[in-house]
């Protein structure tokens, strides 16, 4: 297992992107600023699954958005509560 946490998060935001060929990374930048502790161990429990996908590594990345949504205070299930009204 690769631990994440004692390497910088742009480690953990570069092993997720492997998986999309770059076509998250966008979002996972974003995430690494907003929610780098679930960014990293996302990472590391990742290394765990040998058989995980570029379909898994979606699914986490969809929910490190969502995590960021909500800090940032974007979030789009409750748009009525965003902080930056």
């Amino acid at each position: 297992m690769d631990n994440f946490f004692k390497r910088p998060v742009g480690a953990a935001v570069l092993f997720l992107n492997d998986f999309h060929f770059g076509k998250r990374l966008n979002d996972l930048n974003r995430c690494a600023r907003l929610v780098p502790k679930d960014v990293q161990g996302f990472a590391s429990l990742l290394t765990t699954m040998p058989d995980a996908d570029a379909e898994h590594v979606g699914a986490i990345i969809d929910e490190l958005v969502f995590l960021a949504d909500q800090v940032d205070g974007t979030d789009p299930i409750f748009p009525h509560e965003s902080k930056a009204q």
